[in-house]
């Protein structure tokens, strides 16, 4: 008995006696002071830590024991450190990206119409915001640029955020550009500053072609005409032109370029005399159908200023009968049940050949009866001779 209590104090004793490593803290801490260089603690000994720079204590006890060899749990807790908002800026805006916390920026703008003077951001660091707060002041512009043969009003030394100047030109003179201009915020006038231009466009002559209506010269800035193409042209582009800034009608001149037809094609039908390709203005064709089929509309066609055949493609259609292309060449109109060209011309001949004959037939009655009238008359005139005798 005796020696089993002898045995346990001896253990007891030598846990005791037990010594700590280096501790080991929480989250954004370390140890505090001379602690920091220590390696091993005694039993019995304490340690002590403290918050990172730029992180608070949040309650518990920076302290620890060691006992037997083991510390005592660490209670300490850091919270990074807030530097909370800044004072406003008068006619100026805030922005924190990340929250206004340790290591973070507050980023500082104007409003428009003011300039900001002073530092843009300002950091968050262990004992709060390390800059000062800038200003924001009303933008002033300088005298905007002059111009040759122009002037702007009204004339200052400077200008207020959103005041606006005028230019003008002299007279024959142009302005080339905007001419309103604004003090921006940027504290510079905008748009860039015009210029004043004399404009003058030269007669708008055109090959085959020329002036319709319109201004007349000289041709100053804005002035418009509009052109027109001889007989027998049509126009490639636009006929309304104005013009411009830089002395240059716009858009550019069109060209007249000489009508020309499509090839006349019909179905069933066919070229029969006439020009040949390419067909331009006044070219006449004569169109037949085919064989069995007879012609609708105009045989005779002519490419018309506007580049189609007047008076219109003739069709073709079929006539159940033999009747062949030299039907369809008259340039008369037929049909499936109209008397063709060659029908009237026979019907002509017949009537003329009956006429003829009848004539003939009469001439040689007249004839016939003049000389039995003859004979009579000469045995009279021997008669009355034989009995004078």
């Amino acid at each position: 008995m005796v020696v089993t209590v002898l045995l346990l104090l001896s253990c007891l004793l030598l846990a005791q006696a037990q010594n700590c490593s280096r501790p080991v803290g929480g989250p954004n801490m370390d140890l505090r002071d001379k602690d920091i260089v220590s390696s091993t603690f005694p039993d019995g000994s304490k340690a002590s830590f403290k918050c990172n720079v730029g992180y608070r204590p949040e309650g518990g006890s920076a302290t620890i024991t060691c006992t037997a060899g083991r510390w005592s749990p660490v209670l300490l807790r850091c919270q990074i450190a807030s530097c909370g908002p800044l004072e406003d800026v008068v006619n100026g805006i805030i922005d924190y990206p990340n929250d206004a916390v340790f290591g973070e920026k507050a980023v500082i703008t104007c409003k428009p119409g003011f300039i900001l003077v002073g530092s843009s951001e300002i950091t968050c660091g262990d004992q709060g915001w390390m800059d000062r707060i800038p200003v924001c002041e009303v933008v002033q512009c300088d005298p905007p640029a002059d111009i040759i043969d122009g002037k702007f009003s009204p004339s200052k030394e400077s200008y207020a955020y959103r005041e606006v100047v005028q230019y003008t030109c002299k007279s024959d003179y142009t302005i080339n550009g905007s001419k309103s201009l604004s003090c921006s915020e940027d504290g510079t006038f905008k748009p860039a500053a015009p210029t004043c231009t004399r404009v003058q466009c030269k007669d708008p002559e055109i090959e085959n072609g020329g002036y319709k209506e319109g201004a007349r010269p000289p041709y100053k800035h804005s002035s418009s005409v509009t052109l027109q193409c001889n007989s027998g042209y049509v126009m490639k582009g636009t006929p309304f032109l104005t013009c411009d800034i830089n002395s240059q009608w716009s858009p550019a001149l069109p060209e007249c370029e000489l009508v020309e037809c499509k090839e006349p094609k019909i179905e069933n039908g066919k070229w029969k005399v006439g020009s040949g390709p390419p067909h331009k203005y006044s070219s006449t064709v004569m169109l037949e159908c085919e064989s069995g089929y007879s012609i609708i509309g105009e045989s005779t066609q002519r490419c018309d200023k506007n580049g189609r055949w007047s008076p219109g493609l003739p069709q073709c259609k079929h006539s159940g009968g033999g009747g062949g292309g030299d039907d369809a060449g008259g340039g008369g109109r037929g049909g499936g049940d109209t008397i063709s060209g060659g029908a009237i011309a026979a019907i002509v001949i017949a009537l003329v050949g009956a006429s003829a004959a009848g004539l003939g037939y009469l001439y040689f009655r007249k004839k016939k009866r003049s000389r039995r009238e003859n004979t009579d008359n000469e045995a009279t005139k021997e008669g009355e001779d034989v009995a004078l005798s």
